[in-house]
């Protein structure tokens, strides 16, 4: 009979020498390190860090950093959507990995939608912040406009992989309203816009509770004023130039209205005429609406060399050379003459890809919300019951 003692040592001695056959399961190193990883995410001390960073750069950006620079400085920047990235990924590790495997009941599935939609929301306001586009576009009535042409724009914010090219087609303001009633109400001021290309372009008249929408981008009616086709003639009447002035409407202290040209902040001067043309001098144009006709009325001019500063004659010049519309100014040199007034419009194009993502997962957060509490009182009935 054989040596089963023996015979027993040799086996287990064959056993121990084999590394690929173990005795016992061991973990892989990668399958330790995944578990590492998803416990760090998966951290409520993550979750608190996160919340704080994040809180604290919204504080920053609302108060330190307004406006636009705010979105240049932090909003709109990598490292800070990579936080809601990160954030996002904490918030699923933390709830649906608790959440793995157990029965779904009212209550729980209530939960599991809020949650999904709190993910869904952060995900749109990132998407949002990397592919937006806003700008304002002004135009005078007949005016068309290119809309992927930086110079179309008074002012442009993007996200980071905006793309350009999604900006087809050409803008033209048609004509403005005033007094524009729809069905018996007064809209007040209303603007007939074309916004597109070829056969896919689309018309309507838009106004403060209505915008047009092209392809997911939404034209908004921001405010609006008057141009003055301002045309340069020489001594001999030879036409030489003309262009619309956009003027701006300024108040003086008695609230009255004052438009001319310059800024929000105040009257200035512009280099006449404008580039690529050879400026010729400075010149500031204001104009005073007839207010029992529209489009007529007075516009005053001031010549002066360029880049001459304003001194006090010049505000008695420019009182004594006020023109009603289509007659000539003598500028010395040169004429001028404000041949017609139009309306010009300036409008807000916005492009917000993620704002249906975050409007979305809102509604469906308030019906997880509502389930769960549905939930929680059937529940307290089937407990007062059962007791």
């Amino acid at each position: 009979m054989p040596d089963v003692k023996n015979a027993d040592v040799k086996n287990a001695g064959a056993y121990n020498d084999d590394e690929d056959l173990p005795l016992e399961p061991q973990y892989h190193p990668v399958n330790k390190t995944l578990r590492k990883i998803y416990d760090f995410l998966a951290s409520a001390k993550l979750a608190m860090a996160l919340l704080v960073a994040i809180l604290a750069c919204c504080l920053i950006g609302v108060t330190l950093f307004r406006g636009p620079r705010s979105g240049e400085m932090i909003f709109d920047t990598m490292w800070f959507n990579g936080l809601l990235v990160l954030l996002i990924v904490n918030v699923a590790c933390c709830f649906f990995g608790r959440i793995w495997g157990r029965r779904v009941t009212l209550i729980s599935f209530g939960m599991i939608l809020f949650h999904l939609s709190f993910v869904a929301m952060f995900i749109g306001i990132i998407y949002n912040s990397l592919f937006f586009f806003r700008g304002s576009m002004r135009l005078t009535e007949g005016e068309t406009v290119q809309n992927g042409e930086r110079s179309s724009y008074d002012g442009v914010a993007m996200g980071r992989f905006f793309n350009v090219m999604w900006l087809k087609g050409e803008t033209t303001l048609n004509a403005m309203h005033l007094g524009y009633k729809l069905d018996g109400v007064d809209k007040k001021k209303a603007y007939d816009i074309t916004v597109g290309e070829g056969e896919a372009k689309k018309q309507e008249v838009i106004y403060l509770t209505k915008n047009l929408n092209y392809r997911g981008f939404k034209f908004f009616p921001d405010q609006e004023g008057f141009s003055i086709l301002t045309v340069l003639y020489d001594k001999q009447d030879k036409e030489l130039y003309g262009a619309y002035l956009p003027l701006q409407s300024l108040q003086h202290a008695d609230k009255s209205s004052f438009f001319t040209t310059g800024t929000r902040n105040g009257p200035g001067s512009i280099a006449f005429p404008y580039a690529p043309e050879k400026p010729l001098f400075d010149l500031q144009v204001a104009y005073r609406p007839d207010p029992a006709q529209p489009k007529s009325g007075t516009a005053l001019f001031l010549v002066k060399p360029l880049g001459t500063p304003l001194s006090m004659p010049d505000q008695q010049t420019f009182e004594k050379s006020q023109t009603p519309i289509g007659a000539m100014y003598d500028a010395g040199e040169y004429r001028l003459s404000p041949r017609e007034v139009r309306y010009w419009v300036s409008m807000r194009v916005s492009y917000e890809p993620g704002q249906i993502i975050v409007l979305s997962s809102l509604w469906v957060g308030l019906f997880g919300m509502i389930l769960t509490t549905l939930g929680r009182i059937m529940k307290g009935r089937r407990d007062r019951l059962k007791a």
